[in-house]
């Protein structure tokens, strides 16, 4: 789901100078992180009064409770009110129909597509981030190809055994680059992800997924990295 966020900072009487260039900074590495991992689209800055310190921000998240960690995520949040609108895509949307290069009900169908892509894609990313590779094993079906930067396994227990050889504080941030609905009960996926260390630079990646709709839901039943050169 996407989200319009009228965010209206008020910065408590007293504060230097300096606390607040240093929570702006804060905030502006915060948001480049959300930009990152798809959840922050779009800022703009309204018609202000004098005075004011006000900006609008087009956000993605699964729910509403999804939105607000992030939103409690943002350093300026112990400042902030924010004031949050549900979209929902529209049939005449002239921006989505270009962007997918159809009609508008193609354009439907591909936000409707990656919302269910980011769903899974949301859980593989928790789990991944709280270096838990059972969690992580459980995105996956029963007889999944999964290839990393190691040899190719098939099924979960290789999945769990390749995430649990990763160093702690392991973390990923995604981008979705494209979507496709090969069948009723396939999606197929391209994204763009940074896995983050604490000891070691940031290693960007492509990611190739298929998901597969089963009993339990979509799970992904192919994963395949490519190392950016």
């Amino acid at each position: 789901m996407e989200f319009l966020v009228d965010m209206v900072t008020t910065v408590p009487d007293g504060t230097s100078d300096e606390a607040v260039a240093e929570i702006r900074a804060r905030e502006a590495a915060r948001a480049r992180e959300l930009a990152a991992g798809g959840s922050l689209l779009r800022l703009w800055r309204p018609p202000l009064e004098p005075g004011q310190w006000r900006t609008w921000g087009l956000f993605r998240a699964a729910d509403e409770e999804r939105l607000e960690e992030v939103l409690a995520s943002m350093p300026l949040r112990v400042w902030r009110r924010d004031t949050v609108t549900p979209l929902s895509p529209h049939p005449n949307d002239p921006g989505a129909a270009a962007a997918t290069g159809g009609d508008p009900a193609t354009a439907g169908d591909r936000a409707r597509d990656e919302e269910e892509l980011r769903a899974v894609i949301d859980r593989w990313k928790a789990a991944v981030d709280a270096h838990e590779p059972e969690r992580v094993a459980a995105c996956f079906t029963q007889d999944a190809l999964f290839q990393g930067l190691h040899p190719y396994s098939v099924g979960r227990q290789g999945v769990a055994d390749y995430y649990r050889a990763q160093p702690l504080g392991m973390a990923a941030a995604y981008r979705v680059l494209e979507v496709r609905r090969p069948g009723p009960d396939l999606l197929s996926g391209y994204l763009g992800v940074d896995f983050s260390f604490v000891d070691r630079p940031t290693l960007a990646v492509h990611l190739g997924v298929q998901l597969r709709r089963t009993g339990d839901g979509w799970l992904i039943d192919h994963y395949q990295v490519s190392a950016l050169p």
